[in-house]
């Protein structure tokens, strides 16, 4: 491969792969919602998250414009995570998981990792129409690969 090639090829990877973070959540855009605001909560569904790879409740259905604070507890004795995002943004979440299995979460507004035993909190606004359905997910290795994900569902 000729040098010229060699960086084009880089550029072009590296350009996806920021696509790809930043649809994922990781950026401040997102194309299935945005961060909501304490005091325009209309709800808040608490959500468990357990050793069985499974969340609790596995499904959920929200309105569009609705702002709902998800308060999310690990009731098991490994860490889980709790990923809100449409379908193309948590696979491009579950494929930098596995490259980086360690990655920290405090900028992003659709994901917190949760340890053992703990509680956290996500207020998200469904302001946005989704490109794909939505679905919540645990990106820890192997977690999302063994079912942990659960589906949002658009009332209408």
């Amino acid at each position: 491969m000729k040098v010229h090639d060699a960086l084009l090829c880089a550029l072009f990877l590296g350009t996806a792969a920021q696509l790809a973070f930043a649809d994922a959540g990781h950026g401040k855009s997102t194309t299935f919602g945005s961060l909501g605001k304490e005091s325009e909560i209309t709800r808040t569904i608490e959500v468990k998250a357990s050793d069985d790879m499974r969340f609790t409740p596995g499904k959920i259905e929200v309105r569009q414009g609705e702002t709902i604070k998800f308060a999310v507890t690990n009731v098991g004795r490994i860490r889980h995570e709790f990923s809100i995002g449409d379908r193309a943004s948590q696979r491009a979440h579950a494929l930098m998981m596995k490259k980086m299995p360690n990655m920290k979460h405090e900028d992003d507004p659709t994901t917190v990792t949760v340890e053992p035993g703990k509680t956290k909190t996500i207020v998200w606004k469904f302001d946005k129409k989704p490109a794909s359905p939505l679905e919540f997910a645990c990106h820890e290795p192997g977690h999302y690969e063994a079912g942990m994900k659960a589906g949002v569902a658009l009332a209408k």
